[in-house]
């Protein structure tokens, strides 16, 4: 397995320079706002393109990894909070929490017939 991963990343670095050999010839300058980039290959403005997209990918995903693991940490508290609960209620003595209502209450003695 781990000679197909090493052949797989020949090539994608074949590739890569491929692309840069064959533009290196196509210059490019990137104007942002008032801003300018000095005369650059375009290779070099897509490489870096691509690892500021990368960047932000990363960003982006461990802000979202990061909220997930507070949502299952407050998830994991509230569940450990109603096993607690319900392990007292299932070990809790039942006379003892039943309280008497007007049902339960013993019914007044009959008076004698005479």
């Amino acid at each position: 397995m781990w000679i197909i991963r090493w052949i797989l990343i020949a090539l994608m670095i074949l590739v890569i320079l491929g692309f840069a050999l064959q533009n290196q010839s196509e210059t490019v300058t990137v104007t942002l706002l008032k801003w300018q980039s000095p005369v650059l290959p375009l290779y070099v403005l897509l490489y870096l393109s691509f690892a500021a997209g990368l960047l932000f990918w990363v960003l982006i995903s461990a802000l979202s990894i990061l909220k997930l693991k507070g949502e299952k940490m407050k998830l994991q508290r509230e569940n450990k909070r109603i096993t607690l609960e319900l392990t007292r209620m299932r070990n809790a003595n039942i006379e003892e929490d039943v309280e008497p209502t007007e049902i339960d209450e013993p019914a007044p003695p009959e008076e004698p017939k005479v």
